[in-house]
């Protein structure tokens, strides 16, 4: 399986508590979003960079009164599902990183 570990990064921003991914500043036709349309809390809808110089762009057009963070985005060897959160570490070969869902999923496993 292609691209697993860490293959792009997002930009988040922390609102409530809640994670609210930047989906970019235009919409598929080209015309300009409303602030409140540039945001979604589903990782699917972020603006992936691959490029350091174009994540910074994409920091520069975010308002500075909002908490802004680079998530990096990393894909399960084990399920191939997207995630920014702690990867955990295979309880098969206590090497691999794997998403929190995998390793909960393994960590019940090896327990019975």
């Amino acid at each position: 399986m292609s691209n697993i570990g860490i293959c792009e990064y997002v930009i988040g921003i922390i609102h409530n508590k809640d994670i609210w991914y930047y989906v970019g500043e235009y919409d598929a036709d080209g015309e300009k979003l409303e602030p409140c349309q540039k945001y979604s809390s589903f990782l699917s809808d972020a603006k992936h960079y691959d490029d350091i110089d174009l994540l910074r762009d994409g920091l520069d057009l975010l308002h500075e009164s909002v908490t802004r963070k680079i998530f990096e985005v990393q894909r399960c060897p084990k399920c191939g599902k997207e995630f920014t959160e702690y990867p955990a570490l295979s309880r098969v070969d206590n090497e691999t990183e794997i998403c929190p869902e995998c390793g909960v999923m393994e960590a019940l496993v090896f327990t019975i």
